[in-house]
């Protein structure tokens, strides 16, 4: 998979938490012009579960106070809840067909990079 390819799905997977937050369905958030990125909506819900589980894996340590450990457990669980949803309503329902949230309209468009930039980081002053 090339850098382009990555990014992409990174932007994509942004995209479906910030549409399945605003739905709270549990349905998928799915565009056609995403196939070539993932195979399909079950796809979409593999990469899902693989991004929660490697959150899970960065955020959780074993070494802190089962208190710490509880209170991160649970900030992530409301911060990933719409993904949360999804993965459940999924794992409840025929496997392989996830019910599915057709996105119509025109996809968000990326700022550019200047503008994120001074979004993301604050202004830039002058030297």
């Amino acid at each position: 998979m090339t850098w382009s390819e990555t990014h992409e799905r990174t932007r994509i997977i942004r995209e479906v938490e910030a549409a399945a937050a605003t739905d709270m369905s549990g349905a998928v958030p799915w565009r056609e012009e995403w196939r070539p990125y993932f195979d399909g909506p079950t796809a979409l819900v593999t990469a899902l579960r693989a991004r929660w589980q490697h959150m899970c894996e960065a955020q959780l340590d074993t070494q802190t106070g089962e208190d710490e450990l509880q209170a991160t457990y649970a900030r992530m669980r409301r911060t990933e809840a719409a993904v949360l949803l999804i993965l459940r309503r999924y794992d409840a329902g025929t496997p392989g067909a996830p019910v599915v949230l057709g996105l119509a309209g025109p996809r968000p468009v990326s700022l550019p990079p200047r503008t994120r930039r001074f979004h993301l980081r604050g202004p830039i002053l002058p030297a």
